[in-house]
């Protein structure tokens, strides 16, 4: 059921799949907002920044939810990876990528490596679909790996305007371990000292 209090969509996924940059468009396409969350919350008391990780971490957890839903109005797209952050929204489209892409987009941005091992395995194992999935039931899931940004663009557009969602199938520890991705993740991860 239709409620008009509720933002429009939620793009969700783990960091480094193009939640805000879809996000950002697709906000651009409807003539409404995006709000990214991790913008939104950066440097206010809800979140205490870990420098050597290059990330924040939520350390006032109701806080920071009143603040995103002090925030979000009705057609509102949200970016987020936090899914308990949010406000049901109308939609829940989890982006997802290849872990071995992600690692290799992750380290070009040049990110801490403990930082790129925590989301590579999150993707792995599907920690955000999961999430979503505990909250809002059945979520589309969206593969970006070998896709243009156009097309993820179009499928999200189909989704969010044209409530024709369309969902991937997505095993990425089926995928890491007949690649062999999986072994080289597993001895990276116990290689690396935390």
């Amino acid at each position: 059921m239709f409620d008009a209090r509720r933002p429009k969509a939620l793009i969700t996924g783990t960091p480094g799949v193009g939640k805000t940059t879809h996000c950002r468009k697709l906000a651009a396409f409807l003539n409404t907002k995006c709000i990214s969350v991790g913008e939104l919350l950066a440097g206010t008391p809800y979140v205490t920044y870990i420098p050597e990780l290059d990330t924040y971490e939520i350390v006032d957890l109701d806080g920071a939810v009143k603040r995103v839903h002090s925030v979000v109005e009705p057609g509102h797209i949200i970016d987020t990876h936090v899914v308990e952050l949010v406000p049901d929204p109308e939609v829940v489209i989890v982006l997802r990528k290849a872990p071995d892409v992600l690692f290799a987009e992750l380290k070009r941005r040049g990110w801490p490596l403990k930082k790129i091992l925590d989301n590579v395995w999150a993707e792995i194992l599907d920690v955000v679909l999961i999430k979503a999935r505990e909250r809002w039931g059945e979520v589309a899931q969206i593969d970006v790996t070998r896709r243009r940004p156009e097309e993820t663009f179009e499928l999200l557009k189909k989704c969010v305007a044209g409530g024709r969602c369309h969902s991937d199938v997505v095993d990425w520890l089926g995928y890491s371990e007949e690649s062999g991705f999986l072994e080289f993740i597993e001895r990276l991860s116990r290689s690396e000292s935390f």
